[in-house]
């Protein structure tokens, strides 16, 4: 099994993120393939790294820990 390590390097509000941004979510890590804006937030395309993909929607004063491939 390939295992990749991630290190965490910021954390950023709702409206700081960016498509392919890496991101923690509940205990895994995914990956941002697209944000749709929201009148009371963001809903964003995420793949995990199993390459299975969900919609999920966030409140634009939500927090997510920035992750990057080590």
């Amino acid at each position: 099994m390939l295992t990749m390590d991630y290190r965490m390097v910021d954390v950023l509000n709702s409206d700081q993120l960016e498509v392919n941004d890496l991101i923690g979510l509940s205990d895994e890590i995914v990956k941002i393939l697209f944000i749709t804006p929201t009148k009371i937030g963001f809903d964003l395309l995420i793949e995990n790294e199993f390459g299975e993909k969900d919609t999920i929607e966030i409140a634009d004063d939500e927090q997510f820990e920035l992750f990057i491939l080590e």
